[in-house]
């Protein structure tokens, strides 16, 4: 094969991933989902639920926090909120310690494990039947847990999600997030219509304590437990209703970079923490969306360089030449978002979009980046 044979297949080979993963994939999923709507689940008994709130040095948050959770609509008899401190240094015992409501409970952690290791500690601490995991810095409209139980009625489902929403700004960064996210957010309802949600918004899911697996410290839990519940043959539901407002700063260019390659990195380390259900013979529609819906998009920077290397080989043809055009507008509109995002500035979806994808892009570059220097980003920081 000629040089200019294999320029071509590394061309054309990654550009189809691309399309495939961000564009294909979408439009399927939403195809299939218009067959395969789920009929809604009744309200039956309400079961008994604990609220576990896992805490690191989260003084500043928690009261308002337990007095959100207390005024949930759920039957005061039947909640219960057990906060786990991950050996907090400031006076986050204190303030779960000054309510006097037997319902609100502390356990602290001797030494810091991170968020999956307080989770697993509290699936054995529980005195209800129901996990609803939550964050700190998370507020909840008061029928967000009656949704989510009434989605665990369903004998096919293991684990109910629900929907963040965080704080928006007229920048740039927001505007590509607000974009990319109701887009996101279709595909994830589709893809839960269909088969199954991926992991789990894990600051607003709801698990059954008896189906409950408990995760690798290091991992991911709010990923790899809902997957690990999946390899057992139950679902996670999606219930956009169950709504978790997050308080933390509008997203500027660093926040949002940083978040963006933390995510890729747990979600890497996840991924290849459970490799077997990678496999599409043992596992053919768990192992059909782990690469098309995350795997393959995790790689996206990869495929674009790729793509962008053979393509200036490719040169001496008009189609090539034209690729490469369409390109080199599709990153500069990108640098012109990047500029106006920098300066606290906002952009028409032409420039955001472009701007917001690379910005991924990027962020999944150096978060492949980290994975390979083997770092683990399950220790966290809360972003204030």
């Amino acid at each position: 094969m000629t040089v200019r044979g294999v320029a071509a297949i590394l061309f054309w080979i990654p550009a189809g991933v691309l399309v495939y993963v961000h564009l294909l994939v979408p439009v399927l999923l939403r195809a299939l989902a218009s067959f395969a709507r789920r009929a809604p689940v009744p309200e039956g008994p309400l079961p008994g639920v604990t609220v576990v709130i896992a805490a690191r040095n989260e003084e500043k948050h928690l009261r308002a926090k337990i007095e959100n959770t207390l005024a949930l609509d759920y039957p005061p008899g039947k909640i219960e909120i057990l906060v786990i401190s991950d050996a907090s240094t400031d006076g986050t015992a204190a303030v779960v310690r000054s309510f006097t409501d037997p319902r609100v409970r502390l356990h602290e952690l001797p030494e810091r494990g991170g968020k999956a290791q307080a989770q697993n500690v509290s699936a054995g601490l529980a005195r209800h039947d129901i996990l609803f995991f939550t964050d700190a810095t998370t507020m909840h409209p008061p029928e967000t847990l009656r949704r989510l139980v009434r989605g665990l009625g369903d004998p096919s489902v293991g684990c109910v999600t629900g929907r963040v929403v965080f704080k928006k700004d007229e920048g740039a960064v927001s505007r590509g997030l607000e974009n990319r996210f109701a887009f996101e957010m279709g595909s994830r309802s589709a893809l839960g219509d269909v088969y199954s949600l991926l992991g789990a918004q894990d600051c607003v899911y709801a698990v059954p304590r008896a189906r409950y697996v408990p995760v690798r410290p290091d991992l991911d839990g709010g990923f790899v437990g809902p997957i690990l519940i999946l390899e057992r043959g139950l679902r996670t539901a999606y219930e956009p209703g169950a709504v978790a407002l997050v308080d933390r700063p509008p997203p500027n260019l660093k926040s949002e970079f940083d978040r963006r390659s933390r995510i890729v990195l747990r979600g890497l380390r996840g991924t290849f923490s459970v490799a077997r259900l990678l496999n599409p013979i043992g596992h053919p529609r768990l192992a059909w969306a782990l690469w098309s819906t995350r795997l393959l998009r995790w790689l996206t920077p990869v495929f674009m360089l790729i793509t962008l290397t053979a393509n200036l080989g490719l040169l001496d043809r008009p189609l090539y030449r034209a690729a490469l055009l369409l390109q080199a507008i599709f990153y500069l509109l990108a640098a012109v978002g990047a500029v106006r995002a920098a300066r606290g500035q906002g952009a028409p979806a032409f420039v955001s979009l472009p701007f917001y994808f690379c910005l991924l892009a990027a962020a999944a570059a150096v978060g492949i980046a980290r994975l390979v220097r083997g770092e683990k980003g399950q220790v966290w920081t809360t972003v204030r």
